[in-house]
């Protein structure tokens, strides 16, 4: 009970703080850590049903741990950065609101915590007060409330057929009920033909909210759905993984501006993500921690157009050049995970997946290639923050026999990077709202049909 009690007592502190208009103190994200580090070191777990099979169902085991690791790591990063009182409240509430959620573990309370933490994301976005901003934040509010309402058609289903709401109780699976949720879930976490709204938030959004958006926020329904393993068709999961990873690589690979770049990164990487049920939970930790470290730079660089980029100040080249490595795969940091989820695929699978790490390391390697120079300036705080946790993942869970393919992957990049620099895309297409309703409809279609 000590876990939920904490977490109400931070979402407590962000409403109070949000009231009395004062800035959340930096120093609450590293309580955070600190605390979330000394739970998984002494193995501190629980399985709790409050209610019966009405009620909540809460799991904090080894899968729990990963996702509550992450959010403590990005959401301490962010807080080094100069937050105003509202983003930093709003940001103390949210890193309650997904510890709650990473301990879910029945269909309903997976729904009431993914659509708060939507939620408290829409204000975030909102927060910059840009048009462009708005208008994102409501096509994310829109698109999300029609796929959470399939989901919540989708648990209504499976309630009926097994008269309670907990995961672990669920074994009548109806097909139909089946792909409600996983369509629901699949547009929250950010997975291409679901979610062309993505890409418009993540790169338009404040800088620290980017950050929180990509590197914490999509992967509430990541978790859902690695807990919904036995629910949702992990085949036809699986397939728009692989094709999100594709696709998202590839309008990543021709963007020129730079959060574009990220926001599609984005989009291929939780591909990857889902690739693989066993891994996913390592694989969003490794993801989370570069590319919240990637979009923390953006402030750092000159503008973003990175082909417009001259020189870069040293300290920002360093730390761009370590992410950016991270998300290739260089071994002994956070991206050299990869090689499990290339583990856990075989066929036809591993190919496009390694196609999908090439074409990264391609998209990557235009910024280790910028010219830099030295200035009398010092790198943020975050740098070593997210630093120390790649490098921590990188060698935790590395696969040293696959040290060579790593190096010929990313080598394939750069050859990739060097025979096609040129091409670039002006139009970012189907982010429309009538373009992504249409499209997403389409996703559910071409999952009823795998499904059958």
């Amino acid at each position: 009970m000590i876990f939920l009690v904490y977490n109400f007592l931070i979402i407590s502190l962000g409403i109070v703080f949000l009231f009395l208009k004062r800035k959340a103190p930096w120093w609450t994200a590293l309580v955070n850590l600190v605390f979330t580090v000394t739970m998984v070191l002494s193995g501190y777990r629980f399985d709790l049903v409050l209610t019966g099979n009405f009620g909540v169902h809460l799991l904090l085991d080894q899968t729990s741990y990963f996702f509550l690791i992450l959010t403590a790591v990005v959401l301490l990063a962010v807080f080094t950065k100069g937050l105003n009182v509202s983003l930093s409240n709003l940001l103390l509430i949210l890193l309650g609101a997904l510890n709650l959620a990473f301990v879910s573990y029945d269909l309903f309370n997976i729904y009431v915590t993914v659509e708060v933490v939507s939620l408290i994301t829409f204000l975030l976005v909102v927060e910059g007060r840009k048009k462009i901003q708005y208008w994102s934040a409501f096509k994310y509010l829109i698109l999300g409330t029609v796929g959470m309402n399939l989901y919540l058609i989708g648990i209504g289903v499976l309630y009926a057929g097994n008269g309670t709401l907990s995961i672990s109780d669920i074994s009548k699976v109806d097909s139909f009920a089946s792909v409600l949720v996983a369509v629901g879930l699949l547009l929250r976490a950010g997975v291409f033909l679901f979610s062309m709204w993505l890409p418009q938030v993540h790169s338009e959004a404040e800088t620290p909210i980017s950050a929180v958006l990509s590197g914490v926020v999509v992967k509430s329904a990541v978790y859902a759905l690695v807990r919904l393993e036995h629910v949702v068709n992990w085949d036809v999961v699986k397939i728009f993984a692989i094709f999100s990873a594709l696709s998202g690589v590839l309008f990543a690979f021709l963007s020129k501006d730079y959060k574009r770049i990220l926001a599609y990164s984005t989009l291929s990487q939780i591909g990857i993500v889902l690739a693989s049920p066993v891994t996913a939970p390592v694989y969003a930790l490794a993801h989370g921690v570069f590319k919240s470290w990637l979009f923390l730079l953006k402030d750092e660089l000159p503008e973003r157009d990175v082909t417009k980029w001259k020189r870069l100040d040293f300290w920002t080249w360093l730390s761009l050049s370590l992410a950016s490595l991270s998300i290739m795969g260089l071994p002994g940091l956070a991206g050299f995970s990869k090689n499990l989820v290339l583990e856990q695929l075989h066929g036809w699978e591993k190919i496009f997946m390694e196609v999908v790490f090439v074409g990264t390391a391609a998209s990557f390697w235009k910024f280790l290639l910028k010219p830099f120079e030295f200035k009398k300036k010092l790198p943020g705080m975050y740098n070593p923050v997210l630093l120390i946790a790649s490098l921590t993942i990188g060698l935790y869970f590395a696969s040293w026999e696959r040290v060579l393919e790593s190096f010929l992957l990313m080598g394939a990049g750069l050859l990739v990077h060097f025979l096609f620099k040129n091409l670039k895309i002006e139009k970012y297409p189907l982010e429309d709202f009538e373009s992504m309703l249409g499209v997403y409809l389409l996703g559910v279609v071409v999952c009823l049909f795998l499904s059958l």
